[in-house]
């Protein structure tokens, strides 16, 4: 077989290699993470916070949809691939009180939570309470970091990497995006009033 010939089967070879790779998803697939340190598995989670976060900051897209809902003491907000949410918002007021909650999913999977609690105040010095800050890290239905951030003139950061269940958070932010999708067995607020799983246990 002459040069040309041997050319042109490598450059057939190569073609034929290029053309029956799989094309890549445009949301990334989240490894197991499970051999991983905890602290490769919380810089996997964060990646794919930002992801989320850049692909929420863009005007609504067909592959994108974003639905919102005011309701009493409520506003709830949502990003939705299909009927599959990637990312969720709920704003809690009640009184001079209010609670933010922030969900990152992918997959189905809950990835990541932020709590944010403060009080409505002119002055945040005379509030009641310091602002807190709250962010649950989860893995394969674990919570497997848990960070309280105290907003004060010092603030303080405590970090828990006690791995506990996370049901009570996925329950959550599935019944948020069943409220906002009008689903048929979506919950009644009410039950979203109280949030345990962020409650602050003072001594």
């Amino acid at each position: 077989m002459n040069m040309p010939a041997v050319q042109l089967v490598r450059a057939l070879i190569l073609l034929l290699a290029v053309a029956c790779h799989p094309t890549p998803n445009k949301q990334a697939q989240i490894p197991n993470r499970a051999g991983d340190s905890i602290e490769k598995r919380i810089k996997a989670i964060q990646v794919e916070a930002k992801r989320i976060d850049a692909a929420n900051e863009v005007p609504e897209t067909i592959e994108h949809r974003q639905l919102t809902k005011d309701l009493p003491h409520w506003q709830l907000y949502g990003l939705f691939e299909a009927s599959a949410p990637i990312f969720l918002d709920a704003m809690f007021t009640e009184g001079q009180v209010v609670r933010q909650e922030s969900y990152y999913l992918a997959h189905g999977k809950l990835l990541l939570v932020k709590v944010v609690t403060w009080w409505d105040v002119d002055d945040p010095r005379k509030a009641p309470e310091p602002a807190t800050e709250q962010d649950f890290y989860i893995d394969n239905d674990q919570t497997i970091r848990h960070t309280i951030k105290t907003e004060s003139t010092r603030p303080v950061t405590r970090t828990d990497d006690t791995a506990r269940a996370a049901a009570g958070l996925v329950d959550r932010s599935q019944m948020i995006a069943k409220i906002l999708l009008g689903a048929r067995d979506a919950p009644e607020t009410d039950l979203l009033r109280r949030f345990p799983d962020a409650e602050l246990h003072r001594p």
